[in-house]
């Protein structure tokens, strides 16, 4: 026998969160509304508005929720990694939206990013998680390629290509950009970071 959440645990913010990536990620920012929203979550408008009262605000917690769930994904995946590449390979296909989640993560980011381009609210939370990010990244890539004296650059480097590859998953599915495809670009970019030779020696 099955019991329906109560109306206290539909009203969370994370449940009303839930919906809002639901909507978001099924009919695109130009179908996210506050009515939409509450509709998916089985509340009132004025619970909804309560954790989220603008658009933007919407959008930013669609956001949080994709990046909470990214978070435990990549701690589980990581931690399961047998060598520094494993785990860079890894970061690096979750970030080009190339799991299984990668379809849904793909548009949610789109719409963040692109409301970032007119939010300054929303490009400053952006830009945070992306310097974040990045610094992540160059870690990684350090860890994995010891030897080829991984700059900030090359970490950003990466991280527009597998920035460029999400936004392609976002917009054309899988098209142009199936997730095989995805891969073997990913696995090409980081070998030429394997390939690298180490400085000479002062």
């Amino acid at each position: 026998m099955t019991t329906s959440a109560s109306p206290s645990a539909r009203g969370s913010k994370d449940a009303i969160a839930e919906a809002v990536l639901s909507v978001l990620s099924t009919g695109g920012a130009d179908d996210l509304s506050v009515r939409k929203v509450a509709a998916e979550a089985g509340v009132s408008v004025g619970a909804v508005q309560h954790h989220f009262p603008t658009r933007a605000a919407l959008i930013i917690g669609a956001m949080d929720a994709v990046n909470a769930l990214f978070r435990d994904r990549i701690r589980a995946a990581l931690s399961g990694a047998r060598s520094a590449e494993e785990r860079l390979l890894l970061f690096c296909e979750e970030l080009a939206c190339l799991g299984d989640a990668g379809p849904r993560d793909a548009v949610v980011w789109t719409s963040f990013a692109s409301r970032a381009g007119t939010d300054p609210r929303v490009r400053e939370i952006h830009a945070k998680d992306w310097r974040v990010t990045e610094g992540f990244l160059q870690t990684l890539m350090t860890d994995a390629y010891p030897h080829a004296d991984i700059a900030s650059d090359d970490a950003a480097l990466l991280l527009a290509a597998l920035d460029g590859i999400a936004v392609a998953r976002g917009a054309e599915g899988d098209d142009r950009m199936p997730p095989a495809r995805g891969r073997r670009l990913v696995s090409a970019i980081l070998e030429t970071f394997a390939a690298r030779p180490a400085p000479p020696a002062s």
